[in-house]
């Protein structure tokens, strides 16, 4: 009787891991036909906000970036831009010295690493 309460536990231990490790569900990539064009806005929560406006065409074009804090007017910059949809390099060297990497580009969300913060990533959302 011992022998088989162990073994049922471990089959039981064993079902439980598999189901848990399959449910977690990878939310990063570039979803094929979304495109990085448009309005998103990143809100921090407390007032602030980023938002960025992409024009042109898929892969080039220019791009305005907009900071928004509650207690300063607005900052605006504007750049040109080249992404690369194959690597997800994002090129913006009038905002941002190195290239931007986008973890996720989906038709809602998308997500940079290394902007607006270098050493963070920061999802935004399409406005």
């Amino acid at each position: 009787m011992k022998k088989y309460f162990w073994s049922l536990l471990a089959f039981a231990m064993v079902a439980m891991l598999s189901v848990s490790l399959s449910s977690c569900k990878n939310d990063d990539g570039i979803v094929e036909g979304a495109t990085i064009l448009g309005e998103w806005i990143h809100e921090d929560g407390v007032g602030d906000a980023d938002v960025l406006v992409f024009t042109g065409s898929l892969t080039q074009g220019d791009v305005v970036y907009t900071e928004l804090d509650d207690d300063d007017l607005p900052k605006t910059r504007t750049s040109t831009f080249t992404f690369d949809p194959s690597t997800g390099i994002l090129k913006m060297p009038g905002l941002t010295y190195r290239d931007v990497k986008v973890i996720t580009l989906k038709d809602t969300k998308l997500k940079l690493r290394y902007f607006p913060d270098d050493d963070d990533d920061t999802t935004f959302k399409r406005k």
